[in-house]
């Protein structure tokens, strides 16, 4: 083997780490690139088939040239004969266990041979489900012509439902796939997978989301957030021992609810009177009971309690809420 077993113990720990969120994505793929003698690597979740195989934001690149990712993320996943040989065959697949010649490809044309790459490997990402497609893949590529030997391979086959984790760290069983996964505490606001530009929270928000996730009597907390653009986010923070991990993911429209409304509607699910919700948000109790009602028939329910229930069931809750529940 290329390297020896505490080597891929420490990895598989690694993995482990980065899938909970606890430690960057890039981390792991990194010491897999390096430690197996790679020049670049790539990790790549592919999207549901209604998406036509769009390409999951969430997309670690290791030094491949941005128009050879753009090639691997779209052409080469949708299209590549070597991509759908790897996939049906579930294990990884080397340049030597194409059973076809691969030079006649347009991958070959578009990104092997402009890079100079003479070896490579794509590794499908085990499915959370028998029968279901690979969520994503590896991809990795080396401009040595040596191909990795049979025992790495299995290694990785081994590791490949835990790296299936990177593309979404520390998603649980009920979670929407997040675009951006963060690490916070109160010093720092960290990546672990996705854009740290693209969340639509300032860090002082993040941080007030943290603080009630750390504060709740359950170990998580969810919201909606609309951004600057009219998009709506849904945000979850997950307690752990040392940070919370925060989960950003684009959502639907919430029934046509507007920001206040759905201010209103996270303080009823909490209990609060009409006063007291007047109080924390500093609107009149009038203006109160109309988003009240309103609510109830644009979500078409009978009355605050059911209204208290449908908010909890669905996040139906705002940084507004928060801050006014929190002081």
């Amino acid at each position: 083997m290329a390297v020896d077993m505490r080597w891929w113990a420490r990895l598989a720990e690694e993995v482990r780490a980065a899938g909970r969120g606890d430690v960057p994505v890039e981390l792991p793929l990194r010491a897999v690139r390096d430690g197996l003698g790679f020049d670049c690597a790539a990790l790549v979740a592919t999207g549901p088939p209604s998406s036509g195989g769009a390409p999951h934001t969430a997309v670690v690149n290791l030094d491949y040239p941005a128009e050879t990712l753009a090639h691997i993320a779209t052409r080469y996943s949708r299209t590549c004969p070597v991509h759908r040989f790897a996939t049906r065959r579930g294990t990884p697949v080397r340049f030597v266990d194409v059973p076809f010649d691969y030079r006649e490809t347009r991958t070959y044309r578009d990104a092997i041979l402009p890079n100079g790459f003479r070896e490579g490997l794509t590794l499908p990402l085990a499915p959370p489900a028998a029968g279901a497609a690979p969520p994503g893949f590896v991809v990795m590529s080396s401009r040595r012509a040596t191909p990795l030997d049979d025992e790495s391979c299995l290694a990785l086959t081994m590791l490949s439902h835990d790296l299936a984790a990177l593309l979404d760290p520390g998603a649980e069983a009920d979670d929407a796939p997040a675009e951006v996964v963060l690490r916070v505490t109160p010093d720092l606001v960290e990546a672990r997978a996705g854009d740290l530009r693209r969340v639509p929270l300032t860090r002082a928000e993040l941080r007030l989301a943290a603080r009630a996730a750390a504060a709740g009597a359950g170990d998580r907390t969810g919201f909606h957030h609309r951004g600057a653009d009219g998009t709506w986010w849904h945000v979850r923070a997950v307690r752990r021992p040392d940070a919370v991990v925060v989960r950003l993911g684009r959502a639907p429209a919430l029934g046509r609810l507007t920001g206040r409304e759905l201010d209103v509607v996270g303080l009823v699910a909490r209990g609060w009177s009409n006063e007291r919700i007047s109080q924390g948000l500093g609107i009149a109790v009038r203006t109160v009971r109309i988003h009240v009602e309103s609510s109830l028939i644009k979500l078409d329910r009978p009355n605050r309690t059911a209204l208290a229930r449908t908010a909890f069931e669905r996040e139906l809750d705002t940084l507004g809420a928060l801050r006014a529940a929190n002081g």
